[in-house]
């Protein structure tokens, strides 16, 4: 079990000129903007310098390097729609998955923690996009750096796409597919090694089998799945995982076997509309629903299932949650 946190810096979606980085207070419920940026869709923690915390601007082609209540740094991706931030290279490198066209843009880390101008990792070889509507181009969504080699999640092309370090860069080493309408979202590596692949289109996790490079596992999130359910977002607690499932408005919670393949277990409805992220806190689990504008906790019970929702805050569609004690002095 996770340790209770005091507070959750909150990003999400916001209207011109109003909204930014939030900081939850889960006991008193409150929620207000600390620095105001727009659309934090994803936030990212400094490891080496703390007080430093990274955050999108989807809607506005940029990275931002946030202290406190402050941007110390506003520069340009090389793609569209950031969604996704990863730290590599020993965090010299901040790479910017770009969901609108499928560009990751790399940004070189000053001594100060401070980004430069994003430059586009080379592209990959093309392939064709997936049968889902939505799959209508590259859609980079996500990076992992694993076994020397940086994986990234085209949910636009049904890949995991693999770059070998390369110089000072990255260099196009293949890819893994999976099957048609996955749309590869998350990724999340595994300890005994290995990496799950969240499939948001099927609503599945797919086992990754990095050295050999293919797929050697795919399971449904539920016993009972619900027809066009998106998934988003996976959290690993010991060898406990848990999915949001768009739609039917639920978290899934899946046991993960000895040989890393996950298992259904239960699932329950997250109290709110459009589950986007998630974090474990203590013995609850804490989730950003988008649409409805809510924080909401789920006690996580000794059996592994969930109990009732339960209300926390009203915020402005959020989408990402990141332990305070992770990100920015507060």
């Amino acid at each position: 079990m996770s340790e209770r946190v005091d507070g959750y810096w909150v990003g999400g979606y916001t209207q011109p000129g109003d909204g930014g980085v939030r900081l939850l207070d889960p006991a008193a419920g409150g929620a207000p903007v600390v620095v105001r940026t727009a659309d934090p869709s994803f936030l990212l923690a400094s490891p080496g310098l703390p007080g430093l915390l990274y955050a999108v601007d989807e809607g506005g082609r940029a990275v931002v390097a946030i202290r406190g209540t402050a941007v110390l740094a506003r520069v340009a991706t090389a793609g569209d729609s950031p969604c996704h931030l990863a730290l590599v290279d020993g965090g010299r490198l901040l790479l910017a998955a770009c969901y609108g066209d499928g560009v990751v843009s790399a940004h070189r880390i000053d001594e100060h923690g401070l980004p430069a101008a994003g430059a586009a990792l080379p592209a990959p070889d093309p392939a064709p996009t997936g049968p889902h509507p939505a799959q209508d181009g590259p859609h980079a969504h996500c990076c992992l750096e694993v076994d020397g080699l940086l994986l990234v999640a085209d949910l636009g092309t049904d890949r995991v796409l693999l770059y070998r370090p390369d110089g000072d860069g990255f260099a196009f080493d293949g890819a893994v597919a999976l099957p048609p309408g996955t749309g590869p979202r998350d990724l999340l590596p595994l300890p005994g090694g290995g990496v799950l692949v969240l499939g948001e289109h099927d609503a599945r996790v797919h086992v990754l089998d990095v050295a050999e490079r293919r797929v050697r596992a795919s399971v449904p999130t539920t016993a009972d799945p619900a027809p066009g359910d998106q998934a988003a977002g996976m959290t690993r607690t010991g060898d406990r995982l848990t999915v949001g499932l768009r739609g039917s408005d639920r978290i899934a919670v899946l046991r993960l076997g000895e040989d890393g393949v996950p298992v259904p277990v239960a699932s329950a409805p997250t109290g709110g509309t459009w589950p986007r992220h998630h974090a474990v806190d203590g013995d609850r689990l804490l989730v950003a629903n988008e649409r409805s504008g809510t924080i909401t906790a789920l006690p996580l019970l000794s059996d592994g299932a969930l109990g009732s929702a339960a209300g926390v805050a009203a915020v402005p569609a959020p989408t990402f949650l990141l332990a305070a004690h992770e990100g920015a002095a507060r």
